[in-house]
């Protein structure tokens, strides 16, 4: 477990949570509400299958896997 939480808002667009999994090197992120609330957990894998844009979801995938 880490000890800081990466997130993103509900409001956001999909395009704006993939950018926060590549610049976090995520595969999954916490989703807040307005309040801060979390409301759920959006996955790498709901990219694929919600956004229809396979070059968004590759470069995320890559992003995440390669080492540092």
């Amino acid at each position: 477990m880490t000890r800081s939480l990466t997130c993103c808002y509900e409001d956001q667009t999909v395009h704006e949570a993939a950018q926060v999994m590549q610049q976090s090197r995520l595969r999954r992120v916490v989703v807040l509400n307005g309040d801060k609330r979390p409301v759920g957990v959006v996955s790498l894998g709901d990219l694929a299958r919600k956004s229809g844009e396979g070059s968004l979801v590759h470069k995320t995938l890559e992003q995440v896997s390669t080492p540092s």
